[in-house]
């Protein structure tokens, strides 16, 4: 029998769990459910709730899978370019990554719609990501790309327009609704002087939007 180490056995037991979480929905999906499927692999109960306490930590941990993008955020942060260019790398950035996981985004819409992931999403992109786009923010005010009053405002409106709102995982839209979201944002970006949703970001969302529907 292969040897089940730390790695191997939390990957099964995300695959497992995430195919019973899209399958029958979050809320519908007991413990004792995600238990019972990995016994007939060999998994104890013991095993599993060494790695996870409950089925939310199961949950954060399979979103935190897809998520993970702090070294090339970090790279982004230290190189050469404006506050700006920083931002638009950062968005284009996200996108990419959505783009790279669409498939299994795609097979998990019900579980990515639930009120427990998007919990996950505000909480996660408020206290980490916001932090880092008001620093670019007062980065592009002081090297003259940008011109935002109110730097941590107007991250905040960016985070969540850009990582929620427009999210389309999250709030399924059809192609003309979503193109006035876009544009909607842009404006909304444009109006405090945080001009980052420009023609490229725009063409690079409603590209995302037709594959991930």
């Amino acid at each position: 029998m292969a040897l089940k180490t730390p790695i191997k056995t939390t990957n099964k037991i995300l695959d497992i769990s995430l195919k019973l979480f899209s399958t029958y929905g979050f809320e519908n999906v007991k413990m004792q459910d995600i238990i019972d499927k990995l016994a007939l692999s060999g998994y104890t109960k013991g095993a599993i709730y060494h790695h996870f306490k409950n089925k939310e930590d199961i949950l954060y941990a399979i979103l935190g899978r897809y998520d993970e993008q702090n070294e090339k955020i970090w790279e982004i942060e230290r190189s050469q370019i404006n506050g700006r260019d920083k931002l638009k790398a950062l968005v284009l950035l996200h996108l990419k990554h959505i783009l790279t996981h669409k498939e299994i985004i795609k097979s998990s819409l019900s579980l990515l719609r639930s009120l427990q992931t998007l919990a996950y999403k505000q909480q996660h992109t408020q206290t980490h990501l916001t932090p880092i786009v008001e620093s670019m923010i007062e980065e592009g005010n002081s090297d003259g790309s940008l011109n935002v009053a109110y730097p941590k405002a107007a991250s905040e409106m960016l985070v969540w327009g850009v990582y929620i709102w427009l999210d389309n995982a999250l709030y399924p839209l059809n192609q003309m609704e979503y193109t006035y979201k876009v544009r909607h944002l842009r404006i909304m970006c444009e109006g405090v002087g945080l001009s980052v949703i420009d023609e490229e970001i725009s063409a690079e969302f409603l590209a995302l939007w037709r594959e991930i529907r």
